[in-house]
């Protein structure tokens, strides 16, 4: 067996994604929580959550480069300090440069976390089902942060978030040893392994292709990260209850748990290609419905079909890269080009938004960033099917 493939190390990965996808994933209600904390135009916010992802996509490039080879116990543990260190000091200056580099310092630290985790899953075995355990794991946590975030900032603000996300990666760091390093003789072999693997890919799969899926997950996370960034901004304008607003947001967190256990299923009987570009399509009209209105319906709607096929959407997005390349290198590229879009897009939307042009616009950017997507894995399915069919419907 593969150090990759046993439960410790597994389980240890996925904890670690804890520290990598919190802010994130909580971005709704920390954007929300700075606005009623500290004042915060549309476009400021715009700029503090786009700090954390571009964080995201640095922690992320960095660790790309290097996980590889590197210990990946000492890149986690540099993440998660990271994590600890840029949350207190968010707590130290409600001024928005100082607070502006602290989100940068905590979204380099989740990217280092969320970096290793996903290379140290990409080198399983059985990619969906890992990347499905990964996530279905995420949600649970994440639907426990909308659960206790509006109960936290209303007794101590948005400081109290910032040090939520600080407690939160304390202990992971205790899990660390678990986490496979390479340094044994086993796990050498095991990386060889994949780099041959890799390469007899290659020889059927031009490069082009991972490169043209990692430029779909990019385009595909500007959808998230406009999305996500002033979904509860969009509620509140449409004057919508801030507890009708957590509680649809706690709930769509809650059902998506049904899209990770979905996908594995559609994985085995239709490969992860049919099932992607479905699930991208349904994106596409979740936004332009969302585009037309913004009232209890058409929010309630949005947020359980956006939580479902977000989640849906990024297993096989991984499962794809993984299948392609076993030996992780271009999955450990995947939250680099999430952070780069999750840094663009909220700026984009606020800039949206400071020319009144209203939260229309904002979801018609989204579902056009989603139908270059499905464009792009619809292209890159037709010539695997020409190449090499048995990756192309491979689960």
């Amino acid at each position: 067996m593969s150090p990759f493939d046993k439960p410790a190390a597994i389980f240890a990965a996925v904890i670690l994604g804890f520290a990598g996808t919190g802010v994130a994933m909580g971005m709704p209600l920390l954007v929300g929580a700075m606005a009623d904390s500290l004042g915060f135009g549309e476009q400021e916010l715009g700029w503090l959550a786009s700090s954390d992802m571009t964080g995201l996509l640095i922690g992320s490039m960095l660790t790309s480069l290097v996980v590889a080879r590197a210990n990946r116990r000492t890149l986690a543990a540099v993440g998660l300090i990271l994590v600890i260190l840029a949350n207190y000091f968010s707590t130290q200056s409600t001024d928005l440069v100082p607070l502006m580099m602290s989100r940068l310092g905590a979204g380099i630290g989740a990217g280092i976390c969320y970096s290793t985790c996903t290379a140290s899953l990409a080198g399983s075995h059985n990619s969906a089902r890992t990347f499905s355990i990964l996530l279905f794991v995420l949600v649970v946590m994440n639907a426990f942060i909308f659960y206790v975030f509006p109960m936290i900032n209303e007794r101590w603000g948005v400081n109290g978030l910032f040090m939520f996300y600080l407690f939160e990666a304390v202990p992971i760091l205790l899990i660390l040893p678990l986490l496979p390093r390479y340094c044994s003789q086993e796990e050498n072999t095991a990386v060889a392994m994949a780099d041959a693997d890799a390469s007899s890919i290659k020889s059927k799969i031009p490069e082009l292709l991972p490169r043209l899926c990692l430029v779909a997950v990019f385009s595909f996370y500007i959808l998230v990260g406009a999305y996500w960034a002033f979904i509860e901004r969009a509620g509140v304008a449409a004057d919508l209850s801030s507890e009708f607003i957590s509680g649809t947001l706690t709930w769509g967190q809650i059902f998506s748990l049904t899209g990770t256990l979905l996908a594995v299923w559609l994985a085995r009987r239709f490969g992860q290609s049919k099932p992607l570009l479905f699930a991208l399509m349904i994106m596409i009209i979740t936004m332009l419905i969302l585009a037309v209105s913004v009232d209890a319906i058409t929010f309630f709607f949005s947020v359980f079909s956006f939580s479902f096929f977000w989640i849906f959407i990024d297993v096989f997005q991984l499962g794809t890269l993984s299948n392609i390349d076993h030996s992780g290198r271009y999955a450990a590229m995947v939250p680099a080009c999430q952070g780069a879009a999750q840094a663009i897009a909220p700026t984009m939307a606020g800039i949206l938004l400071s020319y009144q042009l209203g939260f229309s616009s904002v979801m018609i950017m989204c579902a056009l960033a989603t139908a270059v997507a499905l464009y792009i894995y619809f292209d890159v399915y037709r010539r695997l099917l020409q190449i090499a069919p048995d990756v192309a419907d491979s689960d």
